[in-house]
């Protein structure tokens, strides 16, 4: 945390304020734009923004226990140790509302693992929203509730803060962190540009943003480059930066929203400069970012774009700027007095000579971490780092399916939670094919789900493996309690099948409790059929590789009665086959699935125990 000279104490608003004496007044209300402390949204998001808030300055021990007697209505916990910094102070137990700093954080990176069917998928949800919104969830805890947990998980995926990915064998780095894509110019002729993948793209979304006071710059904010009289220093461009305004000329056009085509002057200009009055007119917007030039190698000033455009009459134009900069638009420059080559984040390109256009290979993000890495400061009062009051998460499905180090390549090294941006440790990398340098925040999550059945857990890249947490996923057989399919106990099916499993291959290769749980609402015989013959029976063909006899092994069909025999084998007349010349060494079977065992109640009875499948008979 960084070190306050007075401690701020955040809290829920309400009457309670009323108790407090006028030496403990001085609240400050927090609305919904208003900045408040890093990591409110991780450990108490009821108090981060857009939510109502008050805080408080905290000069001293006795006004914090008066704080939390007024807050909590009980007496404040006393001092053990009679120290003046507050070291003896015991936990406190408040209400829900108040910042618990000290709940756990969940981690920045886990893989949730386990066999097929035990809901790793689908515990990612409860997984994201104990990041993204730990309040909702506790408040929505019963699996009843579960719909209400993904109505919230969708909205929170629209609005940003979650992406959803599934890894596979062709999935590479291009696509997971940036690469190159072919694409049609306005000349329709192709060209190369540098995208980001779905990992860039959400790390570029949590940047801390740069709160100019009235207003916010977003992440993706599209960034403009604009030239004010020219390259170099002049009157006109000094003016512009100390009075906050950015201008073209062309003034003689008069007023760019008042139907300029009927302007004898606005006629007589070519496309391009046509062009640049439409980008600075009517296309930029409040929020956009502007690059105004030092030369066609520099950037002088970057500011943020705070209002809309106007046009200013020949009588109102201040002295000494050039005669036809009329056309003006509010900017609150944040940077000024630079001299940073624009090449290194713009792909190895210069500036063009026009002097407004889009620059579509930049966001607001690389921007920001360029000019942190150069060590550039804002303008003083002019902005400040705004406060991250969302965390991020990736959800990575089957992770383990994908070739790790051509995914992740470098950025194997930056996910790691010391090596975060922010942490004493940072690392920044460039990246390889837009040379722009980057770092992974500490407000984006990763959330991994592994099928232990593709690949064991000690067979995964040992990078990997390092950085991330492990929270294993079992089968829960007890899910399953009280499900009764026409007499038989489904919970303890899965267990003894389980067991077989275990005891013929190993523990990863488990059947999950989520192939059963649509028996809950569908307890019939015909619904257990279909789960049998179309997924437990495949997935077995799959683990013992066609190895029929231990199919027959799992399923306890070598001790039932032939007729309740999911997989029966008959011998082979090998002499009919092949005549008696051919000498086959040994005594082949043939293997077939015996459709009418599925029927049958006594077939998944003797799954249990043989002997019920012959009392039944």
């Amino acid at each position: 945390m960084r070190a306050r000279q007075t401690p701020v104490v955040y809290f829920q608003p309400g009457h309670w304020t009323q108790e407090l004496t006028e030496a403990t007044q001085g609240a400050t209300p927090k609305g919904a734009d208003d900045t408040r402390s890093h990591g409110l949204a991780a450990n108490a998001p009821t108090l981060a923004a857009p939510n109502p808030a008050v805080s408080f300055s905290i000069p001293s021990r006795e006004r914090l226990l008066e704080l939390l007697e007024a807050y909590t209505g009980e007496v404040p916990p006393v001092f053990n140790d009679g120290s003046s910094d507050g070291a003896g102070i015991q936990p406190l137990e408040g209400p829900s509302g108040a910042a618990d700093l000290a709940a756990p954080r969940p981690p920045l990176n886990q893989i949730l693992y386990g066999p097929p069917g035990t809901g790793k998928t689908y515990s990612t949800i409860d997984a994201a929203l104990e990041i993204l919104d730990p309040a909702f969830k506790a408040a929505h805890p019963h699996p009843t509730q579960r719909a209400e947990r993904k109505a919230r998980f969708d909205e929170l995926t629209q609005q940003g803060q979650v992406e959803f990915v599934t890894f596979h064998q062709s999935f590479s780095y291009e696509d997971f962190v940036e690469g190159l894509r072919a694409k049609l110019n306005d000349d329709k002729q192709l060209e190369y540009s540098v995208e980001p993948g779905v990992f860039k793209r959400l790390c570029d979304a949590a940047r801390p943003v740069i709160d100019t006071g009235t207003l916010t710059v977003q992440p993706h904010a599209r960034v403009w480059k604009i030239s004010i009289a020219g390259t170099g220093p002049s009157p006109t461009k000094a003016y512009c930066l100390d009075h906050n305004e950015a201008r073209v000329g062309w003034g003689k056009t008069g007023d760019l929203l008042q139907d300029p085509e009927s302007n004898t002057y606005y006629q007589s200009l070519g496309s391009g400069d046509k062009g640049t009055l439409r980008y600075f007119a009517e296309e930029m917007e409040v929020g956009d970012i502007l690059l105004c030039i030092h030369s066609a190698y520099a950037i002088a000033a970057v500011g943020v774009v705070t209002g809309d455009y106007r046009h200013e009459p020949p009588e109102q134009l201040p002295k000494g700027l050039i005669g036809d900069y009329q056309h003006v638009r509010p900017v609150q420059w944040l940077y000024k007095d630079l001299e940073l080559p624009i090449e290194p984040i713009n792909e190895g390109k210069t500036f063009t000579l026009k002097t407004v256009y889009q620059l579509n290979r930049l966001n607001w993000a690389d921007l920001q971490r360029y000019l942190d890495s150069k060590g550039c400061k804002p303008v003083a009062g002019s902005a400040r780092q705004a406060v991250v009051t969302k965390p991020y998460v990736l959800v990575v499905d089957e992770i383990n399916r994908g070739n790790i180090s051509r995914i992740f390549g470098e950025l194997i090294t930056l996910i790691e939670p010391s090596k975060r941006a922010g942490s004493d440790e940072s690392l920044q990398v460039t990246l390889p094919y837009s040379k722009k340098p980057f770092s992974v925040p500490d407000n984006v999550y990763l959330i991994g789900t592994m099928n232990t059945a593709d690949r064991s857990l000690t067979g995964m890249d040992v990078a990997l493996r390092r950085r991330f947490e492990f929270v294993e996923m079992p089968p829960r057989p007890e899910e399953l309690k009280g499900i009764n399919v026409a007499g038989i106990e489904v919970q303890r099916l899965l267990e003894v099948m389980n067991e077989r499993i275990e005891a013929l291959l190993d523990r990863d290769h488990r059947l999950g409790h989520a192939f059963f749980m649509p028996l809950r609402e569908n307890r019939r015989l015909s619904r257990l059929e279909q789960i049998f013959r179309k997924q437990v029976l495949p997935l077995l063909q799959e683990y013992f590789f066609d190895d029929w006899q231990r199919i027959q092994w799992v399923l306890n069909d070598h001790r039932k009665p032939e007729e309740f025999r999911f997989v029966r084998s008959q011998g082979v007349n090998t002499a009919a086959l092949f005549g008696d010349e051919v000498n086959v060494s040994r005594r082949p079977q043939a293997w077939y699935v015996n459709d009418a065992a599925f029927r049958e109640v006594q077939s998944y009875l003797g799954v249990i125990d043989h002997l019920s499948a012959t009392e039944q008979d």
